[in-house]
C-alpha cells in the first residue's frame, strides 16, 4: 500500500510542468469572464499557485497524511481572502486539478488522488480564514513581545534591541526570551504577512532584526556545565526558514551541549561529510515548508544506509510536524519536538544525558 501512495505522489509531483497550463485553460473556458479580467501577473500566478498545490499535495500523500494537505488549504483560504480571489475559483481549481490528474493515474492511484483532494475541498469550504494572533496576553512577555514586533514593523530596530537587553538586565532568563518573544513574534509576523498586514519586504527586515538581536545574547548563552555531547543542527537541501534552527542551536549551547549550527539549505553531501567529521551524538534537522519532506527523508535515509553513522540519533521538528505529530516516523526519525526546550528534552532522552 506504501508504495501505491509513493508512486501517486511522485507522478503528481512530476505534473508541476505540465499540468498548470492546462489548468488554466480549462479554468478559462468554463470561466470566460476571468481570462478578460486577468492580467499577465495574475495568470502567471494562477500557475504558481497551481504548482504549489501539486507540492503540497505528492508530498501530503507520501506521507499519507491528508491533515498536511488541509493545512496548507487553510493557509491558502486566510491568504486569498485577503485578494481579489473567490473561493470559487479557487474550487473550481482544485475540481479541475483532481480530475486532470486523475486522467494519467491507474486506478488505485486515482482512488487516492480524490479521496485527499475531495477532503481538501471540503476543508476549504468549512474553514474559517480568520487567524487568532500568536501573542496571547495570558501567556509570559506578551507585553514585551507585542512591543518588541510594534518596533519591528515600524523599522525600529534600536528600541526593540533594548526592550530585549532590559529584559536580560531584569534577569528575565535567555530561554523564555527565545521562546515567548523571538519564536512568537516569528510567527505573529507570519500571520500578519499571509492576511496581507505585512509586506514581504517588512517580514524579511523583522526575520533579520530578530538574528541580529539574538546575537547580542550569545554572551549570555554558554553553560557552565559542558555535557561533553555534540548536535549538529541544520535545515534540510531546499529549506530557506532558518530562524527556528538557530533557536535550537542557542538552546542547546545554553544546556552545555557542543553545537555545530549550519543553516539554511545545507546540501546533503556537506552535511553528511560533517557528520562523519564531527560526530555527533544526535542530528536536529528542520523543515518548515511541507514540501521540502522529501528532501528531509531522501537525506535521513543516506544517513541510515551509512554505517559509520549507525548509532546517531536523528530528531526533526518544523511546521509540518506540528500538524502531524507522528509524521516524524514517516520521515524515518527517531523522534520530533515541538520547540527548542522540547528537542533539548528529547535529545537528552534518546541518549541518556543527565541534565
Amino acid at each position: 500500500m506504501d508504495n501505491l501512495y509513493n508512486s501517486t505522489a511522485v507522478k503528481i509531483k512530476a505534473m508541476r510542468s505540465t499540468l498548470p497550463d492546462l489548468l488554466l485553460e480549462k479554468h478559462f473556458e468554463l470561466q470566460p469572464s476571468l481570462k478578460e479580467k486577468y492580467s499577465e501577473r495574475q495568470t502567471a500566478l494562477y500557475k504558481e499557485d497551481t504548482a504549489y498545490h501539486l507540492s503540497y499535495l505528492s508530498e501530503a500523500i507520501s506521507a499519507n497524511e491528508p491533515l498536511l494537505f488541509n493545512e496548507y488549504l487553510s493557509w491558502a483560504k486566510s491568504f486569498f481572502a485577503n485578494l481579489p480571489v473567490t473561493d470559487e475559483e479557487i474550487i473550481l481549481n482544485l475540481e479541475l486539478l483532481r480530475d486532470e490528474a486523475a486522467s494519467k493515474l491507474s486506478d488505485g492511484e486515482i482512488n487516492i488522488l480524490k479521496s485527499f483532494v475531495n477532503k481538501g475541498i471540503e476543508h476549504y469550504k468549512t474553514f474559517d480564514p480568520e487567524i487568532p494572533s500568536f501573542i496571547d496576553d495570558k501567556k509570559p512577555l506578551a507585553s514585551i513581545a507585542k512591543s518588541y514586533l510594534d518596533h519591528l514593523i515600524k523599522g525600529d530596530k534600536n528600541p526593540a534591541q533594548e526592550s530585549i537587553l532590559n529584559c536580560v538586565k531584569n534577569s528575565v532568563p535567555i530561554k523564555d526570551i527565545y521562546l515567548h518573544v523571538f519564536q512568537v513574534t516569528q510567527r505573529e509576523t507570519g500571520r500578519l504577512w499571509q492576511i496581507n498586514r505585512l509586506s514581504v519586504a517588512q517580514e524579511h527586515y523583522i526575520t533579520a532584526a530578530t538574528q541580529f538581536i539574538m546575537s547580542r545574547l550569545y554572551p549570555y548563552l554558554f553553560s557552565s556545565t559542558q555535557k561533553k555531547q555534540k548536535i549538529i543542527i541544520s535545515c534540510t537541501a531546499g529549506e530557506l526558514h532558518e530562524l527556528g534552527a538557530r533557536m535550537v542551536a542557542d538552546f542547546f549551547e545554553m544546556d552545555g551541549w557542543d553545537s555545530y549550527y549550519f543553516g539554511a539549505n545545507t546540501p546533503p553531501a556537506s552535511l553528511i561529510n560533517a557528520i562523519q567529521t564531527y560526530k555527533p551524538a544526535v542530528v536536529a534537522l528542520s523543515v518548515t515548508m511541507t514540501f521540502n519532506l522529501s528532501s528531509l527523508t531522501e537525506l535521513i535515509s543516506e544517513i541510515r544506509r551509512n554505517p559509520a553513522l549507525n548509532e546517531i540519533k536523528i530528531i526533526v521538528g518544523g511546521f509540518p510536524f506540528l500538524i502531524s505529530p507522528n509524521l516524524w516516523q514517516h520521515v524515518g526519525a527517531d523522534g520530533c519536538a515541538s520547540d527548542a526546550l522540547a528537542a533539548i528534552n528529547l535529545a537528552s532522552q534518546l541518549t541518556n544525558t543527565n541534565k
